[in-house]
Order: structure tokens, then C-alpha cells, then sequence
């Protein structure tokens, strides 16, 4: 019965998926997202129903159009796939709850938030907004029910001034603003050292939009996680592009660091650097290295032909999902 159910889910997400990959595509298009009928983007053919089947499509066609025979984007399976799985990990986690659908609602506009701003490096104000409104409306519901429970229960309703500051309407409320605030406040210090924006004007608003879903406290670690992920992403772009430039400073001093922070930590794990004067030393030639690090990637940014930029969206959006959803 539960891989019946999980698997009925699954296909719910899959359709789901299919219908994100339309508002993706028409809304960097500029295009209604109710008409005109599906059709491909290379010829203009119109699709028949067998073209739109989720998932199976892509699979039954070999991943090219029907008429023309151009390649089919990778983008429509994979947004399909993963809205599938948000689904049935929504529904593992949370349960038949409210709290399942609006982690699937919200994992749909985070999926279409990342598939936007991965494909052109556009972030719709619209597609944030509803994010904000979402979180703010989930807030409403959990603090009307944590209220009208209060009074059931104790027959009165009293109001303290620690509650005011701490329920989830405060906490989301909290949360839109210090997200666009911390997000906004980096992004213009790229100002100081590269001469323009460290991160989209988007960027603040899809942190805002985390800050309603999560409220302040756990948006933190959302942000934390996403700087994470970006340094995953970023670092081997960034150490190609400085290999091809020949830009060998930077390349051996990152390393470095890199190679000395594992060892760093290593060591701290294994209690190597329990002595004061071996820590102290240690942590100052981390230091050191690190500060020589970013000197010669600031000095390397403030050329615009040497600047590595990946949209910051994606890192954002799959910090969210990890944290809503596992």
C-alpha cells in the first residue's frame, strides 16, 4: 500500500513537473502560460497529447521532437524527475498533513525559481513574491491554530510580550527581512572589490522568500548550507578558468588553503593540536594563508575578463530544499 501510494505521488509530482518546465519556459518567453497550446520550440510544430507524457516522452522520443528531430533540452526530464521526488519526500517527512502540501507548493516555486535563473540568469519578482506570500500564509495558519488551541485549553487568551516576539508570524516577518537584508548587504560589497553587484538583485528577494518559509533562526543555516553549495559548484569552475589563464598564483595559493584547512581540521579532530602554542600557530598560518588567498582573488576579480560568475539561485534554492525536505 505504501508504494502504491508513494508511487501515485511520484507521478502527481511528475505531472506537476511537466506543468513547472511551461512556466519556466514561457515565462522567460514572455508567453501566457495558458495558451497557446504546447508546442516545440525549435519548429513551432504543435505537440500532440503522446509528446506531453511526463518523464515517458522524453524516453518513447530519444529525447528529440517528434517532427523536426532537434534535441529535446535535458531540462524537461530532469524538472519532472526532481518535482517528483520533492513529492514523495515531502510526504515521507510531513505525513498526510497541510504541512505536505505546502512543502510541495513550495519546492514547485523553488523549482521554478532555480530553473529560471540556472537557464538565462533571470529571477522573476512574481515567482518570489508568491514564495514570500506562501511562508506568510503558512505563519498565518500555524499561529491562528496555536492560538485558538490556547484559548480551547486554558479558556482565555493572553498575550505576552515574549510571545509576540517569538511566533511564527514575528519569526517569518523576521525572517523576509533579515533574509533580503543579509543577502543585499553582501551583494553590495562587491561593490568595494570588484566594482559591481557580488550577487543578483533576485538573490535578496528569493532570501527573503527563505526567510518566510524558515523564519530568521533557521534561515541562517539555509544561508550557510547555500554558501556551501555554491563553493562546491564555484571552486572547480573558478580553478579551471585560472588554469586556463595561466593565473598560477592563485591557483597554488588556493590550494593551499584548501589543502592546509583539511589538514587544519584533521588535526583538530584528532587532538594533534591540543597544546595552546601548536593550535595558536597552526591557526595563524591558516590565517596567513587564507588572507594571501583572497588577496589574489580580489586582485583577479577587479579584471572583468577574469570573473567566474554562477547564479547564487540554484545554491539557494537546493540549501531550501535540503532543509525543508531531508
Amino acid at each position: 500500500m505504501l508504494i502504491a501510494i508513494l508511487l501515485f505521488i511520484f507521478i502527481v509530482g511528475l505531472c506537476i513537473g511537466s506543468f513547472l518546465n511551461v512556466v519556466i519556459l514561457r515565462a522567460l518567453q514572455s508567453e501566457s502560460i495558458v495558451s497557446p497550446a504546447s508546442k516545440c520550440p525549435k519548429c513551432g510544430h504543435k505537440l500532440f497529447w503522446w509528446h506531453n507524457i511526463p518523464l515517458l516522452s522524453y524516453i518513447i522520443l530519444r529525447g528529440k521532437c517528434g517532427f523536426c528531430k532537434e534535441k529535446i533540452s535535458l531540462q524537461y526530464p530532469i524538472v519532472e524527475f526532481l518535482t517528483g521526488v520533492i513529492f514523495v519526500l515531502a510526504f515521507l517527512k510531513y505525513g498526510i498533513t497541510w504541512d505536505t502540501i505546502f512543502a510541495c507548493v513550495i519546492g514547485s516555486l523553488l523549482v521554478v525559481i532555480a530553473g529560471t535563473d540556472w537557464r538565462e540568469k533571470v529571477v522573476f519578482d512574481l515567482h518570489t513574491y508568491l514564495l514570500i506570500a506562501v511562508g506568510i500564509l503558512y505563519a498565518l495558519i500555524v499561529t491562528g491554530v496555536e492560538v485558538f488551541l490556547s484559548y480551547k485549553l486554558l479558556g482565555t487568551l493572553t498575550i505576552s510580550s515574549k510571545w509576540l516576539l517569538t511566533n511564527p508570524i514575528t519569526n517569518t516577518l523576521f525572517g523576509i527581512i533579515l533574509g533580503y537584508v543579509i543577502l543585499e548587504g553582501a551583494a553590495r560589497l562587491g561593490y568595494l572589490f570588484a566594482g559591481t553587484r557580488a550577487f543578483g538583485e533576485g538573490d535578496s528577494l528569493i532570501a527573503a522568500g527563505l526567510g518566510a518559509v524558515f523564519g530568521w533562526k533557521t534561515l541562517l543555516y539555509v544561508l550557510v548550507l547555500s554558501l556551501i553549495v555554491q563553493a562546491v559548484i564555484t571552486v572547480p569552475v573558478f580553478i579551471k578558468k585560472e588554469i586556463s589563464n595561466k593565473n598560477w598564483m592563485t591557483v597554488i595559493s588556493l590550494a593551499a588553503f584548501l589543502v592546509y584547512t583539511a589538514a587544519f581540521i584533521m588535526a583538530l579532530n584528532f587532538g594533534w593540536l591540543s597544546n595552546k602554542i601548536a593550535y595558536g600557530a597552526s591557526a595563524i598560518v591558516l590565517a596567513v594563508i587564507g588572507i594571501f588567498t583572497c588577496r589574489e582573488i580580489l586582485l583577479g576579480i577587479k579584471n572583468p575578463d577574469n570573473r567566474t560568475y554562477l547564479p547564487f539561485g540554484p545554491a539557494l534554492v537546493l540549501a531550501g530544499l535540503i532543509i525543508l525536505l531531508l
